[in-house]
């Protein structure tokens, strides 16, 4: 993992056309309106690996835009379990994270949001970035 490198993932996504479709392929997977990419895994670290680094991306985008909006998304979850149906991305960050942050980039109007997906026992913990051009639930 790499400050440097993902701050220049997060720049490009940030002009980049979306996929027409739902596409886990690639170096930037997503779908219509949104990229979902794992900036790194604890398969060969640990979770606190993956906040520190987090929290080093944090502090890079707070210089550019200020305070992030942090929630948590466990209103995602009922109001999915609820029968609203809540927008991908949103949906599967509210299903693989706790908590989330999120900036509005203003030259752009997309959301960047980072969280550290680490509900499933099971799974490897992941650092997780979304672009996207969808207002958050």
């Amino acid at each position: 993992m790499d400050v440097v490198n993902d701050l220049a993932l997060t720049d490009s996504l940030c002009s980049r056309e979306f996929p027409a479709a739902r596409d886990g392929a690639g170096p930037a997977p997503g779908g219509p309106g949104y990229f979902l990419v794992v900036l790194g895994a604890a398969g060969g670290g640990t979770a606190a690996d993956l906040y520190a680094h987090e929290a080093a991306l944090i502090e890079r985008f707070e210089e550019r835009w200020g305070a992030g909006a942090r929630w948590g998304s466990v209103t995602l979850l009922e109001r999915g379990a609820r029968g609203e149906e809540i927008p991908e991305p949103w949906a599967e960050l509210g299903l693989r994270a706790d908590d989330l942050r999120t900036w509005r980039e203003p030259g752009t109007g997309r959301w960047i949001s980072l969280a550290v997906a680490d509900r499933d026992p099971d799974a490897d913990p992941e650092l997780l970035l979304m672009v996207t051009d969808r207002d958050p639930p």
